[in-house]
C-alpha cells in the first residue's frame, strides 16, 4: 500500500470515529437534559466511570464493582479473606489445557504438542491504613506433557508474578506504586505484562494521568531458577498516557511510550498515538487505536504507523445476538536496503486481547496466527450470541494480506515462514466460548484453525489447528 495513501485512510478513519463519538456524545447529553433522571446527592458516593487509572485495572486486590467483567486468564486475584490485624488472603486455583497440530504447515506426520498446567496462585495484601498496602501474588505452574512428537522439557515454575508497594489518596486522587505490577491498557494493544516499575498516578473526576518506568524482569521472576532470565526485548520502558472519559462509556486517551533498549541494541523506539473506544448508538460499540512509531534502531531511522478500528452492534431480543466489523494495519518496508525502517512495530509487551460482546476475551487478531501488528492487514468479521447472560459464543473470522512481501510474520506462532512471493498471507476461524455462570468459576474454550494462503505456496493447502481450555476457580 502506498505509504501518503495509508497516512490519509489512517487520519480519515481516526477523524471519522471521533467525529461519530461526539455527536454520540452529544446526543445523550440533549437526552439527559431533556428527560429527568435520578441523580446522586451529594451526601451519596459519585457513580465512577472506570478504574483510576487505565493500565492499573481493576486488580491488584482491589474490590471489583458489580459489572461482571469479561474473563481475563491474567487477571491478579483480589485477596479480601481477613486472616489477621490488616491481613488479607485470596486467590486462584486453575487447570489449563492447550493442544496445537501442523504448526509447521505439513500435512506429513508433524510436530503436535498437548499440555496440562495446573496453576495455584494465592494472593497476599496488608493494609496497615488507608494510605498504604503492599500486594503480593506468587504462581506456582506444573506443565504435564500429555503429547509431544519433540522431546521439551516441562519445567515447574514457582514465579513471583505481583509483588508491589501502593501508596494512595496521601493527595486525594493519586497513586504511587513500586515494584512488580501489572500493566495493561483497554485492548492490550500496548500492555499485558508484569514489570518492575515505578508509576504514578493521578485522577480528578473524568480526568487521569499516568506516568512510568518500567523494565521487564528487571529481578528474576522464576524463584525456582539459579541463571538469570534472558529477555530478549531488554527495553527500559518510559510511558506517559492521559485519559479522559466521557458521556456514560465514552473515553479517548493519549499515550507516549519511549523504550531505549539496553542489552542486545541500540534500538530507541518512540511510539505515540490515540485510543478510543465507546458507544456510538444504542447497542454500537467502537474502538479505535492508531499510533506512529518514530526513532532508530542500529543505524536505521524508524517511520511506521498502524491503525485498528471496529464496530460491534449488539441486537435487542433473545440470545442477544451481535455483529462485528474490524480492520488492522500495520505498515511494511518496501525497502530493506535503505537507511528508514518503515515497519510499524508494537510495543513488544501487548497481548492484543479483547471481547466483542461476549464475556471471555481471546486475541483478536487471530488465536493460531496470532500476529504483532508489523507489515500486516487484517480484515475481521464476527458473530455472537448469549444464550444466557453469563454464556457467550464467538465466531470470527481473520483474512490476512502484508503490506509488502516478506519471508517474515512478526508474532507468529506458526512454525514455518512464508516464501515472501505473495502477500496473501491466509485465512484463520475461531470459536470461543465463555462461562461465568456458577459463582467463583470461569471457563473458556477456543477452536482455531489457520488456512494458509499463497505466501506459503508448497504447503498452502495444509492448515494449523489449536484447541485449548481454562478452567479458573476464584477464592475471595
Amino acid at each position: 500500500m502506498n505509504r501518503k495513501l495509508a497516512r490519509q485512510l489512517i487520519h480519515i478513519a481516526a477523524a471519522c470515529m471521533l467525529w461519530l463519538a461526539t455527536l454520540s456524545y452529544a446526543a445523550e447529553e440533549a437526552i439527559d437534559r431533556a428527560i429527568p433522571s435520578s441523580r446522586p446527592s451529594s451526601s451519596e458516593s459519585p457513580i465512577t466511570n472506570g478504574p483510576i487509572l487505565p493500565t492499573y485495572g481493576q486488580s491488584n486486590g482491589q474490590p471489583a464493582s458489580s459489572i461482571l467483567e469479561p474473563f481475563d486468564p491474567n487477571a491478579p486475584p483480589r485477596a479480601t479473606i481477613p486472616i489477621g490485624p490488616n491481613l488479607f488472603v485470596g486467590g486462584y486455583t486453575s487447570l489449563e489445557g492447550e493442544t496445537n497440530r501442523h504448526y509447521d504447515l505439513s500435512s506429513t506426520f508433524s510436530k503436535a504438542d498437548s499440555t496440562l498446567t495446573p496453576i495455584f496462585a494465592p494472593a497476599f495484601a496488608y493494609e496497615p491504613n488507608q494510605y498504604l498496602q503492599l500486594y503480593v501474588n506468587p504462581v506456582l505452574e506444573i506443565p504435564i506433557a500429555v503429547e509431544e512428537i519433540e522431546d521439551r522439557s516441562q519445567t515447574t515454575a514457582l514465579n513471583m508474578n505481583l509483588a508491589f508497594l501502593t501508596v494512595k489518596n496521601v493527595v486525594p486522587g493519586t497513586r504511587l506504586q513500586v515494584g512488580r505490577q501489572r500493566f495493561i491498557d483497554s485492548r492490550r494493544w500496548l500492555f499485558n505484562e508484569n514489570m518492575d516499575a515505578i508509576r504514578l498516578g493521578y485522577q480528578y473526576e473524568p480526568f487521569s494521568l499516568e506516568l512510568s518506568v518500567s523494565q521487564l524482569n528487571l529481578v528474576q521472576r522464576n524463584l525456582l531458577r539459579r541463571e538469570a532470565e534472558e529477555d530478549e526485548e531488554g527495553f527500559v520502558n518510559y510511558y506517559a498516557y492521559a485519559d479522559y472519559k466521557f458521556g456514560k462509556k465514552n473515553h479517548i486517551g493519549l499515550f507516549a511510550l519511549y523504550q531505549d533498549q539496553q542489552r542486545l541494541g541500540t534500538a530507541q523506539p518512540i511510539t505515540v498515538g490515540l485510543q478510543s473506544s465507546g458507544r456510538l448508538l444504542k447497542g454500537l460499540k467502537y474502538w479505535l487505536q492508531t499510533a506512529a512509531v518514530r526513532g532508530s534502531d542500529g543505524g536505521q531511522r524508524i517511520r511506521g504507523e498502524a491503525i485498528d478500528v471496529g464496530l460491534t452492534q449488539a441486537f435487542d431480543g433473545a440470545w442477544e445476538p451481535s455483529l462485528t466489523v474490524g480492520y488492522a494495519y500495520g505498515t511494511g518496508d518496501s525497502n530493506p536496503n535503505d537507511n528508514v525502517d518503515a515497519r510499524f512495530r508494537q510495543s513488544g509487551f501487548q497481548g492484543n486481547s479483547d471481547k466483542f460482546n461476549g464475556v471471555a476475551r481471546f486475541k483478536y487478531y487471530g488465536e493460531v496466527l496470532d500476529p504483532r501488528l508489523t507489515n500486516l492487514m487484517v480484515f475481521t468479521g464476527g458473530v455472537g450470541i448469549k444464550p444466557f447472560s453469563k454464556t457467550s459464543f464467538d465466531l470470527v473470522y481473520h483474512y490476512y494480506l502484508q503490506d509488502h512481501v516478506s519471508t517474515r510474520i512478526r508474532g507468529s506462532d506458526l512454525d514455518t515462514d512464508p516464501t515472501g512471493l505473495s502477500k496473501h498471507i491466509g485465512s484463520e476461524v475461531d470459536l470461543v466460548v465463555g462461562y461465568q455462570g456458577i459463582p467463583h468459576l470461569q471457563t473458556k474454550f477456543v477452536l482455531g484453525y489457520f488456512f494458509p494462503g499463497k505466501a506459503f505456496t508448497e504447503t498452502w493447502h495444509d492448515g494449523a489447528l489449536l484447541a485449548s481450555i481454562l478452567f479458573r476457580y476464584n477464592f475471595y
